[in-house]
């Protein structure tokens, strides 16, 4: 009896919410654009090396290189490792996108000290350019 009571409040608050209408102050054209650069670097070809970029025929765009700087340098945020590699990869294949590359490898990753952040991580890779 208590579950069929929980599942009928849940039932009538989300019945009851099904009006609701959010407002922000975020353009359309600047949201757009946020959602389309999302799904892009979802679509980019990833390369584990650069001699495989070479051999399916992709084109060398150049080096690229992205840095994550998480904390405020105090030492007051737990910042993981993975955390801060993985937006310095998500920066890396921004850097990829404006190149006009959609296709990039990773060459390295590594922790690098920087006196304004708690964790930083720099990451190096090429942008290519694959059809």
């Amino acid at each position: 009896m208590r579950r069929f009571i929980t599942i009928m409040s849940v039932v009538f608050v989300l019945t009851g919410c099904s009006g609701v209408t959010f407002h922000t102050d975020t353009d359309n054209g600047v949201l757009s654009q946020e959602i389309g650069t999302y799904i892009n670097k979802r679509d980019l070809q990833q390369f584990y090396s650069d001699q495989e970029a070479h051999e399916s025929g992709a084109t060398l765009l150049g080096r690229i290189e992205a840095e994550s700087c998480d904390g405020d340098g105090l030492g007051s945020n737990n910042v993981s490792y993975n955390r801060s590699k993985s937006n310095a990869i998500d920066l890396l294949k921004a850097d990829a996108m404006r190149r006009g590359g959609n296709a990039f490898t990773i060459n390295s990753c590594s922790e690098t000290s920087v006196s304004y952040c708690d964790l930083s991580v720099l990451c190096s890779g090429q942008a290519y350019d694959y059809q």
